[in-house]
């Protein structure tokens, strides 16, 4: 027998096999023996359902490929595609909400703040801007959120945006060591026959006494300051403290329970004073009450690899085109 596939591979392109007698020619997988019976033609896989890929099926000599749309990643079968979810992978990017949806993803942010131009992050709403918040007096805008106040001599109403006048003369009389009578918004202190007020607006001066007592005796009894009147003395507190019922002893007045008493985020009492403090991502402005964000892009680049991206009260990393953000939320 002549084995004609050791001339020239028998003519064939591809594949010689030689018989008792002849040979025959044959292709590899993707390519189909032609009608020369010697060459080769690829095999386009595509044209027949699509090759068998969910989505796109490219052609190329020999064999051919699948590959998915934006927002869907190959599957394991290498045929089907899946939806990606970009959410998972550092929220997406998102400052507060990230909802997955088929071949994409949106943000969304809570009540108190408003989806910025990027689509990522979230800008606080200012609602004061609006109908001064709804509050009868002052609105004080608040990162997320808002809150209205009143001034001296009101409290707020169970509604939390009216204001009532305060009744002062139902706590301790007012301080007024006689009559004490209440206006809208304040209160003043008035004496009975044979009395008058002292400059300190409270206390009654001339009052007859049956006994001689003053502050030298045991500082008459203040817890705090005693000052001596005629034929009798007065016991008073120092500022952020009031005056017991009993007229002696000073308790220390919760300056945080009346609105967070001006501070813009954290109100902390202490004995006799108070003193505000900010929520992380935020700075104590110079005034005490009001916080200022902390730009951390400016210091490091916030630890991103690539781009730092401020919010308020916190920041974000992304990636340049071509590059995703890694599960710490820093590196590309």
């Amino acid at each position: 027998d002549v084995d004609e596939c050791a001339t020239s591979n028998g003519g064939c392109e591809q594949i010689c096999t030689n018989t008792d007698g002849s040979f025959h020619c044959s292709c590899q997988v993707g390519y189909s023996l032609s009608i020369d019976s010697l060459s080769c033609n690829d095999v386009d896989e595509c044209a027949s359902a699509n090759g068998g890929c969910g989505q796109t099926c490219t052609n190329s000599a020999g064999s051919y490929q699948c590959s998915c749309d934006t927002g869907y990643a190959l599957n394991g079968d290498e045929h089907s595609c899946d939806d990606v979810d970009e959410c998972s992978v550092a929220n997406g990017g998102c400052d507060q909400s990230c909802v997955n949806t088929v071949a994409s993803f949106h943000c969304q942010c809570g009540v108190g703040f408003l989806l910025n131009s990027d689509g990522f992050a979230c800008d606080d709403v200012n609602e004061c801007d609006t109908n001064n918040g709804g509050c009868n007096q002052n609105c004080v805008n608040i990162f997320g959120r808002y809150r209205c106040e009143c001034g001296v001599g009101y409290h707020l109403n169970a509604d939390g945006a009216g204001c009532d006048d305060v009744d002062e003369c139902n706590s301790t009389n007012g301080g007024c060591d006689h009559n004490c009578t209440n206006t809208i918004g304040s209160y003043y202190c008035s004496c009975g026959d044979g009395y008058s007020l002292s400059n300190d607006g409270s206390a009654c001066d001339g009052r007859a006494s049956s006994f001689t007592a003053n502050c030298a005796d045991a500082n008459g009894g203040c817890q705090q300051t005693c000052t001596n009147l005629i034929s009798s003395f007065s016991c008073s507190c120092n500022r952020g403290y009031y005056l017991d019922f009993n007229g002696a002893d000073c308790h220390d007045i919760n300056e945080c329970w009346m609105e967070n008493n001006g501070c813009e985020q954290i109100c902390h009492n202490s004995r006799g004073s108070f003193s505000c403090a900010c929520t992380a991502g935020y700075l104590e402005n110079p005034n005490g009450f009001s916080c200022d964000d902390i730009d951390e892009c400016s210091s490091e680049n916030g630890g991103c690899e690539h781009t730092c991206i401020n919010t308020a009260g916190s920041y974000r990393c992304s990636c340049a085109d071509g590059y995703a953000l890694t599960s710490d939320g820093h590196n590309c």
